[in-house]
């Protein structure tokens, strides 16, 4: 984690708060699963699905080096 934002959380439901940088992994996880789900039902192709999942990981990679 980063020292800048090692201090800034997220606070849910009023007793469950987490790292933003936690939340951001979380999501970018989330997203990699409906990408998937999409692809197992044949809503996206092969190649749509490996475009995806690449700009992902060029877009995560980019968010962590902050």
């Amino acid at each position: 984690m980063n020292k800048e934002t090692f201090d800034q959380a997220i606070t849910f439901h009023e007793s469950v708060t987490i790292p933003i940088e936690m939340k951001d992994s979380i999501d970018r996880l989330l997203k990699r699963g409906v990408y998937k789900e999409l692809h197992r039902r044949k809503m996206l192709s092969d190649g749509q699905l490996d475009m995806l999942l690449s700009y992902h990981d060029m877009i995560g990679d980019s968010a962590d080096e902050k």
